[in-house]
């Protein structure tokens, strides 16, 4: 072999070791941990067209349906109606955390199998909610660290999504011109003139013309978050951005239970690491004793210390990289850090008063 080669191949052996230590790294899975509890109300929200048709004594056979292979098997009605009530128990479960990883694997079997009984059964969003359910069903979710590879893999499978969305769109003339979103709005116009809109608005809306420049920021608004997510600088923007972007879907759109689970699958864009940060606090202090209590009943991804502070100095907090923020500042990057409050703060850290003090 020569000398050319044999680089080549070491450089390869290389780059095969990084990615095979960047898959086995222990990281946190606090993020799959709350992506778990979240999960749950996605199982439930997915079987309850079907729960409520086998209450009324109706089963996917008994319409037409197609299996995608005539050996798959197929259980006697009783059963199968018996295994979409355990799999919403398992969802249950693995919301409150009573046998999370057994109802885990339990829900993501149950939903696979009932997504395969027929191809009429399929949808992006379901598939999506499978794949969901076996990494997390797989991850090791008992221990505060574990190998980063299931973490990695859903980033991935999250980024994807975006990315083949809206590159269908984009080698879709009909969908790219504006087609598609136009004969949307007009068919539900009904809708339209039932909502609380000014004529203006619903005017807008159906125009042609309005579609042909919303259909390309649609577009560039799925590659913005595809690859935003990615890099660290944009990716609160990226963040901040899908959730608006599946809130309109929601209000546009009948998606089933992916603007929901899309949402949730945010949280693994966390930076995997406990307690690196700090926020000091004055105990003498109601106001910084409020924060300090919703910031300890919000912390759900662990990503805050709190300490006591000086008596009378300002909230402080301590980032990562050792930089300081106090006052306003502060509070407004905590709060920027919580799941729950994260999407309506994150804003002010753009606000010139609020950089002024940090």
């Amino acid at each position: 072999m020569n000398a050319a080669a044999l680089g080549v191949q070491r450089r390869a052996g290389g780059a095969l070791a990084a990615f095979d230590a960047l898959l086995a790294r222990p990281v946190s899975m606090r993020a799959l941990q709350l992506l778990r509890v979240l999960a749950g109300p996605a199982v439930l929200l997915h079987l309850q067209p079907f729960l409520s048709a086998s209450l009324d004594g109706r089963i996917y056979s008994d319409s037409f349906y197609e299996p995608y292979a005539a050996w798959y098997p197929e259980l006697p009605e009783a059963v199968y109606i018996g295994l979409l009530w355990v799999a919403a128990v398992a969802a249950v479960a693995m919301t409150i955390g009573v046998f999370s990883r057994v109802a885990t694997a339990t829900a993501f079997g149950i939903v696979a199998y009932n997504l395969f009984l027929s191809t009429t059964h399929f949808h992006n969003n379901r598939a999506y909610l499978v794949i969901v359910l076996g990494l997390l069903a797989v991850a090791p979710l008992g221990r505060e660290t574990g190998p980063g590879w299931p973490l990695w893999l859903l980033r991935f499978e999250c980024s994807a999504v975006y990315f083949a969305s809206a590159f269908s769109k984009l080698v879709d003339p009909d969908w790219f011109g504006g087609t598609v979103t136009w004969q949307r709005v007009v068919h539900a116009k009904a809708d339209l003139d039932a909502w609380i809109l000014p004529d203006w608005a619903v005017s807008l809306l159906t125009d042609r013309s309005f579609h042909t420049g919303a259909a390309k920021l649609i577009v560039l608004t799925e590659l913005f978050i595809a690859i935003g997510l990615w890099w660290p600088r944009t990716r609160y923007a990226a963040v901040w951005v899908a959730v608006i972007f599946h809130l309109t879907i929601e209000a546009s759109a009948s998606v089933q239970v992916f603007s929901y689970l899309a949402v949730c699958v945010l949280v693994v864009w966390a930076v995997p690491s406990t307690r690196d940060r700090v926020l000091r606090l004055d105990a003498a202090s109601a106001r910084h004793r409020r924060l300090g209590a919703a910031v300890r009943a919000l912390d759900w991804l662990a990503r805050f210390r709190v300490e006591q502070g000086a008596p009378g100095s300002a909230l402080e907090v301590v980032d990562r990289d050792g930089s300081k923020m106090r006052g306003g500042s502060a509070v407004a990057f905590a709060l920027s850090r919580l799941p729950l409050t994260a999407w309506f703060a994150l804003p002010t850290l753009l606000l010139p008063a609020v950089r002024r003090v940090r």
